[in-house]
Protein backbone atom coordinates (compact mmCIF):
# COMPACT_ATOMS: atom_id res chain seq x y z
CA UNK A 1 0.00 0.00 0.00
CA UNK A 2 1.76 3.35 -1.28
CA UNK A 3 1.56 6.60 0.87
CA UNK A 4 -0.19 9.71 0.16
CA UNK A 5 2.47 12.33 -1.31
CA UNK A 6 2.62 15.10 0.44
CA UNK A 7 1.29 17.38 -2.21
CA UNK A 8 -1.88 15.29 -1.68
CA UNK A 9 -2.05 15.15 1.92
CA UNK A 10 -1.77 18.83 2.37
CA UNK A 11 -4.60 19.21 0.06
CA UNK A 12 -6.43 16.74 2.14
CA UNK A 13 -5.74 18.41 5.13
CA UNK A 14 -6.61 22.07 3.69
CA UNK A 15 -9.82 20.43 2.37
CA UNK A 16 -11.19 18.69 5.66
CA UNK A 17 -10.16 22.02 7.55
CA UNK A 18 -12.38 23.67 5.83
CA UNK A 19 -15.07 21.28 6.19
CA UNK A 20 -14.60 21.89 10.00
CA UNK A 21 -12.65 17.91 10.55
CA UNK A 22 -9.21 19.04 10.57
CA UNK A 23 -6.83 16.45 11.38
CA UNK A 24 -6.50 15.99 15.14
CA UNK A 25 -3.70 14.80 17.25
CA UNK A 26 -2.87 11.23 18.38
CA UNK A 27 -5.03 11.23 20.93
CA UNK A 28 -8.06 11.74 19.04
CA UNK A 29 -7.36 7.98 17.21
CA UNK A 30 -7.47 6.86 21.15
CA UNK A 31 -11.28 5.69 21.62
CA UNK A 32 -11.43 3.84 17.96
CA UNK A 33 -8.30 1.89 17.71
CA UNK A 34 -9.44 -1.44 17.27
CA UNK A 35 -6.13 -2.72 18.50
CA UNK A 36 -6.50 -1.13 21.57
CA UNK A 37 -9.19 -4.12 22.89
CA UNK A 38 -6.07 -6.92 22.79
CA UNK A 39 -4.27 -4.54 25.34
CA UNK A 40 -4.77 -5.47 28.67
CA UNK A 41 -5.04 -1.91 29.97
CA UNK A 42 -7.06 -0.58 26.70
CA UNK A 43 -9.56 0.94 29.15
CA UNK A 44 -7.14 3.35 29.68
CA UNK A 45 -7.38 4.82 26.80
CA UNK A 46 -11.17 5.49 26.85
CA UNK A 47 -10.63 9.01 28.13
CA UNK A 48 -13.67 10.54 26.24
CA UNK A 49 -13.09 12.47 23.28
CA UNK A 50 -16.00 14.43 21.47
CA UNK A 51 -18.00 12.28 19.05
CA UNK A 52 -17.17 14.28 15.76
CA UNK A 53 -13.68 14.10 16.66
CA UNK A 54 -13.43 10.28 16.88
CA UNK A 55 -15.63 10.41 13.79
CA UNK A 56 -14.00 12.56 11.87
CA UNK A 57 -10.64 10.91 12.55
CA UNK A 58 -12.51 7.52 11.58
CA UNK A 59 -13.30 8.55 8.18
CA UNK A 60 -10.22 10.37 7.34
CA UNK A 61 -8.46 7.11 8.08
CA UNK A 62 -10.95 5.19 5.80
CA UNK A 63 -9.85 7.28 3.19
CA UNK A 64 -6.41 7.39 3.76
CA UNK A 65 -6.37 3.00 3.74
CA UNK A 66 -8.72 3.07 0.16
CA UNK A 67 -6.49 5.06 -1.40
CA UNK A 68 -3.44 2.57 -0.08
CA UNK A 69 -5.16 -0.19 -1.26
CA UNK A 70 -6.24 1.30 -4.82
CA UNK A 71 -2.74 2.43 -5.65
CA UNK A 72 -1.24 -1.28 -5.77
CA UNK A 73 1.13 -2.14 -7.04
CA UNK A 74 2.82 1.27 -6.94
CA UNK A 75 5.90 0.78 -9.23
CA UNK A 76 4.99 -0.80 -13.19
CA UNK A 77 7.27 -3.70 -13.99
CA UNK A 78 9.62 -3.29 -16.53
CA UNK A 79 10.00 0.69 -16.60
CA UNK A 80 12.67 2.27 -18.66
CA UNK A 81 15.69 3.37 -17.16
CA UNK A 82 16.27 6.90 -15.93
CA UNK A 83 18.90 8.87 -16.06
CA UNK A 84 20.95 8.69 -12.91
CA UNK A 85 20.47 12.33 -10.76
CA UNK A 86 23.25 14.29 -9.88
CA UNK A 87 22.95 14.07 -5.70
CA UNK A 88 25.56 17.48 -4.15
CA UNK A 89 26.16 15.65 -0.39
CA UNK A 90 29.23 18.38 -0.47
CA UNK A 91 27.15 20.93 -0.06
CA UNK A 92 26.34 21.86 3.28
CA UNK A 93 24.83 25.11 3.62
CA UNK A 94 22.16 23.52 1.92
CA UNK A 95 22.00 20.36 4.09
CA UNK A 96 22.21 22.40 7.22
CA UNK A 97 19.78 24.88 6.44
CA UNK A 98 17.41 23.99 9.14
CA UNK A 99 20.01 23.69 11.56
CA UNK A 100 20.76 26.33 14.24
CA UNK A 101 24.44 26.77 14.62
CA UNK A 102 24.07 26.18 18.37
CA UNK A 103 22.94 22.44 17.38
CA UNK A 104 25.97 22.40 14.54
CA UNK A 105 28.70 23.31 17.01
CA UNK A 106 27.01 20.16 19.53
CA UNK A 107 26.98 17.88 17.27
CA UNK A 108 31.05 18.38 16.13
CA UNK A 109 31.36 18.33 20.29
CA UNK A 110 29.84 14.99 20.39
CA UNK A 111 31.45 13.83 17.37
CA UNK A 112 34.79 14.93 18.74
CA UNK A 113 34.05 12.58 21.75
CA UNK A 114 32.95 9.91 20.40
CA UNK A 115 36.53 9.60 18.07
CA UNK A 116 38.36 9.41 21.70
CA UNK A 117 38.71 5.53 21.21
CA UNK A 118 39.30 4.59 25.21
CA UNK A 119 36.76 7.04 26.19
CA UNK A 120 33.93 4.85 23.71
CA UNK A 121 35.02 1.85 24.72
CA UNK A 122 34.68 2.16 28.40
CA UNK A 123 31.82 4.62 28.03
CA UNK A 124 29.63 2.01 29.93
CA UNK A 125 32.44 1.37 32.99
CA UNK A 126 33.10 5.53 32.87
CA UNK A 127 28.64 6.15 33.18
CA UNK A 128 28.30 2.99 36.25
CA UNK A 129 31.43 4.74 38.15
CA UNK A 130 30.48 7.98 37.68
CA UNK A 131 26.99 7.22 38.71
CA UNK A 132 28.29 5.66 42.10
CA UNK A 133 30.67 8.61 42.66
CA UNK A 134 28.49 12.11 41.73
CA UNK A 135 24.85 10.34 41.61
CA UNK A 136 22.83 8.90 38.50
CA UNK A 137 20.94 12.11 38.56
CA UNK A 138 24.07 14.39 38.17
CA UNK A 139 25.09 12.34 35.45
CA UNK A 140 22.02 11.71 33.44
CA UNK A 141 21.58 15.56 33.42
CA UNK A 142 25.04 15.67 31.50
CA UNK A 143 24.15 13.00 29.18
CA UNK A 144 20.61 14.57 28.75
CA UNK A 145 22.29 18.16 27.21
CA UNK A 146 25.01 16.36 25.55
CA UNK A 147 24.69 12.55 23.75
CA UNK A 148 20.67 12.81 24.45
CA UNK A 149 19.91 15.94 22.90
CA UNK A 150 22.13 15.28 19.96
CA UNK A 151 20.82 11.96 19.01
CA UNK A 152 17.12 11.60 20.95
CA UNK A 153 14.30 13.82 20.63
CA UNK A 154 12.36 13.79 23.71
CA UNK A 155 11.54 11.13 26.30
CA UNK A 156 7.76 10.79 25.40
CA UNK A 157 5.89 10.71 21.90
CA UNK A 158 4.48 14.60 23.06
CA UNK A 159 8.08 16.05 23.07
CA UNK A 160 9.31 14.20 19.75
CA UNK A 161 6.73 16.13 17.64
CA UNK A 162 8.97 19.52 17.26
CA UNK A 163 11.49 17.79 15.62
CA UNK A 164 9.37 15.38 13.58
CA UNK A 165 7.48 18.54 12.26
CA UNK A 166 11.29 19.99 11.83
CA UNK A 167 12.36 17.15 9.67
CA UNK A 168 9.11 17.70 7.92
CA UNK A 169 10.03 21.13 6.75
CA UNK A 170 12.89 19.71 4.82
CA UNK A 171 10.94 16.93 3.17
CA UNK A 172 12.26 14.68 5.90
CA UNK A 173 10.19 11.65 7.39
CA UNK A 174 10.55 10.85 11.37
CA UNK A 175 10.07 6.91 12.36
CA UNK A 176 8.86 6.89 15.98
CA UNK A 177 11.47 4.53 17.80
CA UNK A 178 11.59 3.92 21.33
CA UNK A 179 14.72 2.93 22.90
CA UNK A 180 13.15 0.15 24.89
CA UNK A 181 14.59 -3.09 24.25
CA UNK A 182 16.08 -6.04 26.93
CA UNK A 183 19.06 -8.88 26.63
CA UNK A 184 19.06 -12.36 28.74
CA UNK A 185 20.02 -11.94 32.20
CA UNK A 186 23.49 -12.52 33.19
CA UNK A 187 23.16 -16.48 34.30
CA UNK A 188 25.99 -15.65 37.26
CA UNK A 189 23.66 -13.24 38.72
CA UNK A 190 21.13 -16.19 38.81
CA UNK A 191 17.19 -15.26 39.30
CA UNK A 192 14.98 -15.61 42.03
CA UNK A 193 11.99 -16.61 39.66
CA UNK A 194 11.51 -18.90 37.35
CA UNK A 195 11.12 -16.52 34.15
CA UNK A 196 8.17 -18.79 32.86
CA UNK A 197 6.63 -17.64 36.07
CA UNK A 198 7.52 -14.08 36.14
CA UNK A 199 4.24 -12.30 36.28
CA UNK A 200 5.94 -8.73 36.62
CA UNK A 201 8.39 -9.19 33.38
CA UNK A 202 5.03 -10.25 31.59
CA UNK A 203 3.31 -6.76 32.53
CA UNK A 204 6.35 -4.73 31.67
CA UNK A 205 5.60 -6.70 28.04
CA UNK A 206 2.16 -5.13 28.12
CA UNK A 207 3.17 -1.80 29.54
CA UNK A 208 5.47 -1.66 26.39
CA UNK A 209 2.64 -2.84 24.31
CA UNK A 210 0.67 0.18 24.96
CA UNK A 211 3.71 2.21 24.50
CA UNK A 212 4.30 0.98 21.52
CA UNK A 213 1.00 1.67 20.39
CA UNK A 214 1.02 5.36 21.03
CA UNK A 215 4.12 5.39 18.60
CA UNK A 216 2.07 4.04 15.92
CA UNK A 217 -0.65 6.44 15.96
CA UNK A 218 1.94 9.00 16.60
CA UNK A 219 3.43 7.96 13.28
CA UNK A 220 -0.06 8.05 11.72
CA UNK A 221 0.37 12.02 11.46
CA UNK A 222 3.35 11.73 9.25
CA UNK A 223 2.78 13.25 5.70
CA UNK A 224 2.87 10.26 4.11
CA UNK A 225 5.71 8.24 5.85
CA UNK A 226 4.22 6.96 8.82
CA UNK A 227 6.58 4.60 10.44
CA UNK A 228 7.13 3.19 13.74
CA UNK A 229 10.02 0.96 14.86
CA UNK A 230 9.49 -1.86 17.36
CA UNK A 231 11.71 -3.89 19.74
CA UNK A 232 10.56 -7.70 20.21
CA UNK A 233 12.65 -8.39 23.16
CA UNK A 234 10.54 -5.24 25.11
CA UNK A 235 7.22 -7.19 23.86
CA UNK A 236 8.40 -11.31 24.93
CA UNK A 237 10.68 -12.20 27.64
CA UNK A 238 14.41 -12.52 26.16
CA UNK A 239 14.69 -16.15 27.52
CA UNK A 240 11.63 -17.34 25.46
CA UNK A 241 13.22 -15.50 22.69
CA UNK A 242 16.44 -17.53 23.10
CA UNK A 243 14.24 -20.90 23.17
CA UNK A 244 12.11 -20.19 20.50
CA UNK A 245 15.70 -19.39 18.23
CA UNK A 246 17.22 -22.54 19.36
CA UNK A 247 14.02 -23.98 18.43
CA UNK A 248 14.05 -22.96 14.98
CA UNK A 249 17.52 -23.87 14.61
CA UNK A 250 16.55 -27.42 15.53
CA UNK A 251 13.88 -27.46 12.98
CA UNK A 252 16.81 -26.45 10.04
CA UNK A 253 18.67 -28.83 11.52
CA UNK A 254 16.15 -31.52 11.54
CA UNK A 255 15.85 -31.11 7.47
CA UNK A 256 19.10 -31.83 6.71
CA UNK A 257 18.58 -35.03 8.80
CA UNK A 258 15.89 -35.65 6.23
CA UNK A 259 18.21 -33.67 3.04
CA UNK A 260 21.17 -32.66 3.44
CA UNK A 261 20.95 -29.04 1.07
CA UNK A 262 18.47 -26.67 2.47
CA UNK A 263 17.05 -26.12 -1.30
CA UNK A 264 16.85 -30.12 -1.70
CA UNK A 265 13.54 -32.06 -1.95
CA UNK A 266 12.80 -34.64 0.68
CA UNK A 267 10.65 -37.66 -0.65
CA UNK A 268 8.27 -39.90 0.47
CA UNK A 269 10.75 -42.53 0.67
CA UNK A 270 13.49 -40.98 2.62
CA UNK A 271 11.02 -39.06 4.85
CA UNK A 272 9.76 -42.55 5.91
CA UNK A 273 13.14 -44.19 6.31
CA UNK A 274 14.49 -40.95 8.76
CA UNK A 275 11.52 -40.61 10.27
CA UNK A 276 11.44 -44.36 11.84
CA UNK A 277 14.75 -43.57 12.71
CA UNK A 278 14.24 -40.76 14.82
CA UNK A 279 11.27 -41.25 16.13
CA UNK A 280 8.90 -44.03 17.77
CA UNK A 281 5.58 -42.80 16.22
CA UNK A 282 6.14 -43.76 12.76
CA UNK A 283 3.29 -45.76 11.84
CA UNK A 284 1.66 -46.11 8.08
CA UNK A 285 -1.32 -44.04 8.95
CA UNK A 286 0.90 -41.82 10.42
CA UNK A 287 3.67 -41.19 8.14
CA UNK A 288 1.07 -40.51 5.21
CA UNK A 289 -0.83 -38.50 7.41
CA UNK A 290 2.36 -36.03 8.24
CA UNK A 291 4.15 -35.92 4.86
CA UNK A 292 0.78 -35.29 3.16
CA UNK A 293 0.62 -31.80 5.43
CA UNK A 294 3.92 -30.91 4.60
CA UNK A 295 4.70 -31.88 1.21
CA UNK A 296 5.50 -29.07 -1.56
CA UNK A 297 2.50 -27.63 -3.30
CA UNK A 298 2.23 -25.84 -6.53
CA UNK A 299 0.97 -22.56 -6.92
CA UNK A 300 -2.57 -22.61 -6.87
CA UNK A 301 -3.39 -25.07 -3.99
CA UNK A 302 -3.46 -28.43 -5.31
CA UNK A 303 -1.33 -31.01 -3.82
CA UNK A 304 1.64 -32.22 -5.24
CA UNK A 305 2.27 -34.95 -7.56
CA UNK A 306 3.03 -38.29 -5.72
CA UNK A 307 7.10 -37.94 -5.60
CA UNK A 308 7.39 -34.73 -5.41
CA UNK A 309 7.97 -33.95 -1.75
CA UNK A 310 8.59 -31.39 0.61
CA UNK A 311 11.01 -28.60 0.10
CA UNK A 312 12.41 -26.44 3.28
CA UNK A 313 10.08 -23.45 2.27
CA UNK A 314 6.99 -25.70 2.60
CA UNK A 315 8.23 -27.84 5.82
CA UNK A 316 8.98 -24.35 7.41
CA UNK A 317 5.47 -23.20 7.17
CA UNK A 318 3.62 -26.54 8.05
CA UNK A 319 6.02 -27.88 10.63
CA UNK A 320 4.79 -25.48 13.45
CA UNK A 321 6.26 -25.18 16.82
CA UNK A 322 3.39 -27.18 18.28
CA UNK A 323 4.28 -29.93 15.92
CA UNK A 324 7.92 -30.25 16.19
CA UNK A 325 7.08 -30.42 20.38
CA UNK A 326 4.34 -33.85 19.32
CA UNK A 327 7.73 -34.59 17.52
CA UNK A 328 10.40 -34.60 20.49
CA UNK A 329 8.08 -36.03 22.60
CA UNK A 330 8.38 -38.84 20.45
CA UNK A 331 11.93 -38.61 19.76
CA UNK A 332 14.18 -41.57 20.13
CA UNK A 333 17.12 -39.96 21.98
CA UNK A 334 15.33 -38.42 25.01
CA UNK A 335 18.41 -36.14 25.88
CA UNK A 336 18.82 -35.31 22.31
CA UNK A 337 18.93 -31.54 20.74
CA UNK A 338 15.37 -32.13 19.56
CA UNK A 339 13.71 -32.45 23.52
CA UNK A 340 15.88 -29.76 24.51
CA UNK A 341 15.18 -27.17 21.81
CA UNK A 342 11.01 -27.65 21.47
CA UNK A 343 8.92 -25.55 23.54
CA UNK A 344 7.10 -26.87 26.63
CA UNK A 345 3.22 -25.48 27.16
CA UNK A 346 4.12 -22.53 29.08
CA UNK A 347 6.38 -21.33 27.06
CA UNK A 348 4.05 -22.29 24.06
CA UNK A 349 1.48 -20.22 26.26
CA UNK A 350 3.85 -17.40 26.88
CA UNK A 351 4.91 -17.28 23.06
CA UNK A 352 1.22 -16.90 22.47
CA UNK A 353 0.95 -13.68 24.43
CA UNK A 354 3.53 -12.17 22.52
CA UNK A 355 2.27 -13.11 19.05
CA UNK A 356 -1.11 -12.00 20.78
CA UNK A 357 1.00 -8.17 21.34
CA UNK A 358 2.17 -8.43 18.12
CA UNK A 359 -0.72 -8.77 16.20
CA UNK A 360 -2.20 -6.05 18.27
CA UNK A 361 0.59 -3.71 16.88
CA UNK A 362 -0.15 -5.42 12.64
CA UNK A 363 -3.97 -4.05 13.35
CA UNK A 364 -2.98 -0.23 14.63
CA UNK A 365 -0.17 -0.10 11.79
CA UNK A 366 -2.62 -1.72 9.26
CA UNK A 367 -6.05 0.46 10.24
CA UNK A 368 -3.88 3.54 10.19
CA UNK A 369 -1.88 3.02 7.31
CA UNK A 370 1.37 3.02 9.04
CA UNK A 371 4.68 0.79 8.62
CA UNK A 372 6.01 -1.00 11.28
CA UNK A 373 9.50 -1.78 11.42
CA UNK A 374 11.19 -4.78 12.91
CA UNK A 375 14.24 -4.55 14.60
CA UNK A 376 16.81 -6.83 14.06
CA UNK A 377 18.48 -7.04 17.60
CA UNK A 378 21.32 -9.80 19.05
CA UNK A 379 22.34 -12.64 16.67
CA UNK A 380 20.81 -15.66 19.45
CA UNK A 381 17.48 -14.19 18.81
CA UNK A 382 17.12 -13.58 15.61
CA UNK A 383 15.69 -17.17 14.20
CA UNK A 384 12.74 -16.34 16.59
CA UNK A 385 12.58 -12.56 15.20
CA UNK A 386 12.52 -13.82 11.86
CA UNK A 387 9.91 -16.20 12.65
CA UNK A 388 7.61 -13.79 14.24
CA UNK A 389 8.08 -11.16 11.71
CA UNK A 390 7.24 -14.24 8.81
CA UNK A 391 4.34 -14.77 11.10
CA UNK A 392 2.99 -10.73 10.91
CA UNK A 393 3.97 -10.55 7.29
CA UNK A 394 1.91 -13.70 6.30
CA UNK A 395 -1.07 -12.26 7.76
CA UNK A 396 -0.31 -8.05 7.51
CA UNK A 397 1.28 -7.83 3.98
CA UNK A 398 -0.77 -9.48 1.80
CA UNK A 399 -1.93 -6.10 -0.09
CA UNK A 400 1.33 -4.27 0.70
CA UNK A 401 4.26 -4.37 2.86
CA UNK A 402 2.69 -2.82 6.48
CA UNK A 403 5.33 -4.88 8.33
CA UNK A 404 9.31 -5.11 7.38
CA UNK A 405 12.05 -7.08 9.71
CA UNK A 406 15.35 -6.32 9.30
CA UNK A 407 18.25 -7.79 7.60
CA UNK A 408 21.41 -6.93 9.61
CA UNK A 409 24.61 -7.08 6.30
CA UNK A 410 27.68 -7.64 8.87
CA UNK A 411 25.56 -11.16 9.42
CA UNK A 412 27.54 -13.93 7.42
CA UNK A 413 23.98 -15.38 6.87
CA UNK A 414 21.84 -12.27 5.99
CA UNK A 415 21.82 -12.80 2.14
CA UNK A 416 21.04 -15.94 2.41
CA UNK A 417 18.02 -15.37 4.31
CA UNK A 418 16.67 -12.04 2.70
CA UNK A 419 16.95 -14.57 -0.71
CA UNK A 420 14.78 -17.26 1.20
CA UNK A 421 12.36 -14.39 2.35
CA UNK A 422 12.15 -12.88 -1.28
CA UNK A 423 11.23 -16.46 -2.28
CA UNK A 424 8.78 -17.16 0.79
CA UNK A 425 6.89 -14.09 -0.01
CA UNK A 426 6.66 -15.03 -3.98
CA UNK A 427 5.51 -18.64 -2.92
CA UNK A 428 2.81 -17.45 -0.46
CA UNK A 429 1.41 -14.62 -2.39
CA UNK A 430 2.38 -11.83 0.30
CA UNK A 431 4.79 -8.45 -0.36
CA UNK A 432 8.24 -8.31 0.96
CA UNK A 433 8.72 -5.57 3.41
CA UNK A 434 12.77 -5.41 4.27
CA UNK A 435 14.84 -2.59 5.71
CA UNK A 436 18.61 -3.51 5.27
CA UNK A 437 21.25 -2.12 7.79
CA UNK A 438 24.65 -2.66 7.76
CA UNK A 439 24.20 -3.98 12.50
CA UNK A 440 24.72 -2.39 15.35
CA UNK A 441 25.68 -4.83 17.77
CA UNK A 442 29.02 -5.51 16.99
CA UNK A 443 31.02 -5.05 19.92
CA UNK A 444 28.40 -7.58 21.86
CA UNK A 445 28.22 -9.91 18.41
CA UNK A 446 32.31 -10.29 19.05
CA UNK A 447 32.22 -10.96 22.42
CA UNK A 448 29.39 -13.00 22.77
CA UNK A 449 31.03 -15.55 20.08
CA UNK A 450 34.63 -14.96 21.70
CA UNK A 451 32.46 -16.32 25.19
CA UNK A 452 30.37 -19.66 23.67
CA UNK A 453 34.12 -20.61 21.66
CA UNK A 454 31.93 -20.17 18.09
CA UNK A 455 33.15 -18.60 14.60
CA UNK A 456 31.73 -14.85 14.53
CA UNK A 457 28.34 -14.50 13.00
CA UNK A 458 29.90 -11.10 11.73
CA UNK A 459 32.14 -11.07 8.16
CA UNK A 460 35.56 -11.00 8.95
CA UNK A 461 36.35 -7.87 6.64
CA UNK A 462 34.60 -4.63 6.84
CA UNK A 463 34.75 -4.63 2.60
CA UNK A 464 32.76 -8.19 2.98
CA UNK A 465 30.07 -6.38 4.86
CA UNK A 466 29.96 -2.98 2.70
CA UNK A 467 29.87 -6.04 -0.85
CA UNK A 468 27.18 -7.41 1.04
CA UNK A 469 24.88 -4.75 1.52
CA UNK A 470 25.16 -3.47 -1.81
CA UNK A 471 24.13 -6.71 -2.77
CA UNK A 472 21.01 -7.13 -0.92
CA UNK A 473 20.15 -3.60 -2.02
CA UNK A 474 19.99 -5.01 -5.53
CA UNK A 475 18.07 -8.35 -4.99
CA UNK A 476 15.58 -5.64 -3.22
CA UNK A 477 15.27 -2.76 -6.19
CA UNK A 478 14.78 -6.16 -8.35
CA UNK A 479 11.72 -6.75 -6.09
CA UNK A 480 10.41 -3.13 -5.56
CA UNK A 481 11.13 -3.01 -9.76
CA UNK A 482 8.74 -6.21 -10.71
CA UNK A 483 6.40 -4.38 -8.38
CA UNK A 484 4.77 -5.10 -4.64
CA UNK A 485 7.70 -5.07 -2.71
CA UNK A 486 9.30 -2.87 -0.53
CA UNK A 487 12.43 -1.62 0.84
CA UNK A 488 14.06 0.58 3.23
CA UNK A 489 17.87 1.41 2.71
CA UNK A 490 19.02 2.32 6.27
CA UNK A 491 22.56 3.36 6.20
CA UNK A 492 25.35 6.21 6.69
CA UNK A 493 27.35 5.10 3.64
CA UNK A 494 27.73 7.56 0.77
CA UNK A 495 28.66 5.30 -1.62
CA UNK A 496 25.85 2.75 -0.87
CA UNK A 497 22.91 5.20 -1.03
CA UNK A 498 24.62 6.51 -4.38
CA UNK A 499 24.79 2.72 -5.77
CA UNK A 500 20.48 2.65 -4.76
CA UNK A 501 19.70 5.69 -6.19
CA UNK A 502 21.45 4.75 -9.48
CA UNK A 503 19.60 1.20 -9.06
CA UNK A 504 17.16 2.70 -8.77
CA UNK A 505 17.27 4.75 -12.24
CA UNK A 506 18.88 1.70 -13.86
CA UNK A 507 15.63 -0.35 -13.21
CA UNK A 508 12.74 2.50 -13.99
CA UNK A 509 12.30 2.75 -10.26
CA UNK A 510 10.36 6.02 -9.73
CA UNK A 511 10.33 8.69 -9.95
CA UNK A 512 10.59 9.52 -6.33
CA UNK A 513 8.40 10.10 -3.98
CA UNK A 514 6.19 7.44 -5.32
CA UNK A 515 8.06 4.10 -5.32
CA UNK A 516 8.64 1.34 -2.55
CA UNK A 517 12.30 2.52 -2.03
CA UNK A 518 12.99 4.59 1.64
CA UNK A 519 16.05 6.07 3.02
CA UNK A 520 17.20 6.42 6.49
CA UNK A 521 19.84 7.38 8.80
CA UNK A 522 19.89 7.83 12.63
CA UNK A 523 18.55 11.38 14.48
CA UNK A 524 21.91 13.29 14.37
CA UNK A 525 23.95 11.75 12.08
CA UNK A 526 24.96 11.78 8.30
CA UNK A 527 22.28 14.96 8.14
CA UNK A 528 24.66 15.51 4.78
CA UNK A 529 22.79 12.32 3.23
CA UNK A 530 19.39 12.44 4.52
CA UNK A 531 18.37 16.19 3.77
CA UNK A 532 20.24 16.07 0.33
CA UNK A 533 17.91 12.99 -0.06
CA UNK A 534 14.74 14.53 1.51
CA UNK A 535 15.54 18.02 -0.65
CA UNK A 536 15.39 16.19 -4.15
CA UNK A 537 12.41 14.42 -3.26
CA UNK A 538 13.53 11.17 -2.28
CA UNK A 539 11.79 9.31 1.04
CA UNK A 540 14.52 10.10 3.20
CA UNK A 541 13.55 9.58 6.97
CA UNK A 542 15.26 9.80 10.26
CA UNK A 543 15.01 7.19 13.07
CA UNK A 544 13.99 9.67 15.69
CA UNK A 545 14.52 7.87 18.89
CA UNK A 546 12.86 8.79 21.99
CA UNK A 547 12.63 7.29 25.61
CA UNK A 548 13.51 7.61 29.24
CA UNK A 549 17.09 8.30 29.73
CA UNK A 550 17.81 5.30 31.61
CA UNK A 551 16.75 3.44 28.22
CA UNK A 552 17.75 5.30 26.34
CA UNK A 553 21.72 5.43 27.65
CA UNK A 554 22.48 1.83 26.45
CA UNK A 555 21.30 2.62 22.78
CA UNK A 556 23.67 5.38 23.10
CA UNK A 557 26.66 3.82 24.02
CA UNK A 558 25.72 1.77 21.29
CA UNK A 559 25.85 4.79 18.83
CA UNK A 560 29.41 5.89 20.16
CA UNK A 561 30.68 2.65 19.79
CA UNK A 562 29.37 2.22 15.60
CA UNK A 563 30.53 6.19 15.38
CA UNK A 564 34.01 5.44 16.57
CA UNK A 565 34.64 1.95 15.23
CA UNK A 566 32.40 0.98 12.51
CA UNK A 567 30.72 4.08 10.25
CA UNK A 568 33.81 5.71 9.45
CA UNK A 569 32.36 8.20 7.98
CA UNK A 570 32.17 10.87 10.55
CA UNK A 571 35.09 12.49 9.25
CA UNK A 572 33.66 13.74 6.70
CA UNK A 573 30.64 15.08 8.08
CA UNK A 574 32.49 16.67 10.63
CA UNK A 575 34.47 18.73 7.95
CA UNK A 576 31.21 19.61 6.66
CA UNK A 577 29.72 20.85 9.63
CA UNK A 578 32.93 22.88 10.15
CA UNK A 579 33.81 24.31 7.28
CA UNK A 580 29.12 25.66 7.43
CA UNK A 581 30.30 27.08 10.75
CA UNK A 582 33.08 28.69 9.56
CA UNK A 583 30.63 29.99 6.73
CA UNK A 584 28.33 31.33 8.86
CA UNK A 585 30.85 33.28 11.18
CA UNK A 586 32.31 34.80 8.07
CA UNK A 587 28.83 35.74 6.93
CA UNK A 588 27.70 39.46 8.45
CA UNK A 589 31.76 40.68 7.16
CA UNK A 590 30.88 39.45 3.71
CA UNK A 591 27.77 41.25 3.68
CA UNK A 592 29.53 44.64 5.35
CA UNK A 593 32.41 44.26 3.08
CA UNK A 594 29.72 43.83 -0.09
CA UNK A 595 27.73 47.02 1.35
CA UNK A 596 30.25 49.19 1.02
Amino acid sequence: MSMLTTSVWRAGQKALTSAGLALRSPSACQQWDPSLAMHANWHKYQAASHSLEVSSQHRFVSEQRELRADDVPYVQSQQAPTAVPTLHFDDAQRAFSTHSSAALARALAVYSICSIQPFVKNADVIIRRSSAVFGSTLVHAVVKQTFFRHFCAGEDVQEVQPTVLRLRLSGVGGIMNLAKESDKPDSAGGQAVDWREDAAAEARCESDLGTFLDAIRAAATAEGQGFAAIKVTALGQPQLLEQVARCQLAMRRLFRHFHPSPTGIVTRATFDQVYQELFDDGTPEHLQQLFSSIQTRPQGGETAASGEGADWLTWSRHLTLQRFSHLAAHSRNAAGEYCQAALSPRELELLRDMMRRMRALGESAAWLGVRILIDGEHSYFQPAIDFLAVELQRQFNRQAPVVYNTYQCYLKDSHARLEVDVERARQEGWRLGAKLVRGAYMVLELGWAERQGVPSPIHDRLQDTHTNYDRCVEMMLDQVAEGGAEVMVATHNQASIQAAVAGMAARGVGPPPSCGVFFCQLLGMADHLTFTLGLNGYRANKLVTYGHIKDVLPWLIRRAQENSDVLGGVGHETALIRGELWRRAKAPFSQSSASR
